[in-house]
């Protein structure tokens, strides 16, 4: 290039400026995705069709809860349709559809859209991308497990006649219902976490958390049903049963398997006594009268079938380290799965 030529040149401003503001660093990334996922999982910034799976899980959870506080407000505190101990039992389900549904939204974008290196060669590390994105699925099955407890414990003490009374008996199982919603929200974060970032298609994220909570109980289920000698110890192979039992030790409810152990010895003693009165009736008639008839057989009455815990009457503790153990084969799956992006 000759010295006309580049004298003919021409330098344009169209207005970089260098940054003067504050520089978050690290801990800014980091409350940045923790904030956006939470945002992503209740479908907040989106249109309305993301927050319908959001806000019917939580309607659906609410359900007993609002109809427990109904109850209590009409027939006082003698009626309790659903406990504490209880909800935990009867919503897991729900949560994991919650996980199922909102966990990929998560996890599964990034990967599609490939933005996992540019998160990677800034500040954040691999394992803050992951506590984030963990943290906001904890912290919003963990507010999602507090509400409907919440509801309860406000609706039991404006109906009691001494709400300061009420109050203090409540003091025994605030802890237990925070360790509860605590070891639930972490137990099923992880795993629906783990699962959602080894699948980068949505859909099959999605049924694939479905699989590991609901169709493993169903799996579960029969199988321990029918051979609980054997089979027991299949129960901790469920993330959802685990959860359960879990919150069951937290609660210490595992005292209704003793109590249904009882009822079944009595059932049965009664079973015996009555077909050994009706033998005896039997026998009593005439020769002529007992022919051609068989001796009576008394049919079994109904009793309740006992579920898949009380079947397996495994120890509450071993409930907990299985949540452990999960928790850590989640923790190494996630570290194995992000340390291979290349930035």
């Amino acid at each position: 290039m000759t010295a006309g030529e580049r004298a003919s040149g021409a330098i344009y401003d169209i207005g970089y400026q260098h940054y003067d503001g504050k520089r978050l660093g690290r801990a800014g990334a980091i409350r940045a995705l923790y904030v956006h996922g939470l945002r992503a999982i209740f479908g907040l910034g989106r249109g309305a069709r993301a927050k319908i799976p959001p806000i019917a899980l939580i309607i659906f959870i609410m359900i007993p809860a609002v109809i427990q506080v109904a109850v209590v407000g009409l027939a006082g505190n003698q009626v309790q349709l659903f406990t504490h101990a209880g909800y935990f039992r009867n919503t897991v389900w729900i949560f994991a559809l919650f996980c199922a549904f909102q966990t990929p939204e998560l996890v599964t974008s990034d990967q599609q859209y490939r933005v996992l290196a540019l998160y990677f060669s800034r500040a954040i590390r691999r394992s803050d991308y992951v506590l984030a994105r963990l943290g906001a699925l904890f912290t919003a099955l963990f507010i999602v497990a507090l509400l409907p407890h919440v509801v309860l414990l406000v609706g039991t003490w404006l109906s009691s006649d001494n709400v300061v009374t009420a109050l203090r008996s409540s003091l025994a199982v605030i802890p237990r219902i925070l360790v509860g919603a605590i070891g639930v929200s972490l137990l099923l974060s992880s795993v629906s976490l783990m699962l959602a970032a080894v699948i980068p298609r949505r859909p099959f994220a999605t049924a694939a958390i479905l699989t590991a909570f609901l169709l493993t109980s169903a799996f579960v289920l029969p199988l321990v049903l029918n051979r609980p000698d054997k089979m027991r110890y299949l129960v901790l192979a469920s993330p959802a049963d685990v959860g359960i039992g879990f919150t069951r030790w937290v609660f210490d409810t595992t005292h209704s398997d003793s109590t249904f152990a009882q009822q079944q010895v009595a059932d049965s003693l009664d079973q015996i006594a009555t077909q050994a009165r009706a033998t005896a009736r039997f026998n009593s008639l005439p020769d002529s009268v007992r022919a051609g008839r068989h001796p009576p057989e008394i049919r079994r009455r109904f009793r309740r079938s006992r579920g898949l815990l009380e079947t397996a009457s495994l120890p509450g503790p071993l409930f907990l380290v299985t949540t452990c153990g999960l928790l850590v084969l989640a923790g190494g799956v996630l570290t194995w799965r992000y340390r291979g992006v290349e930035t």
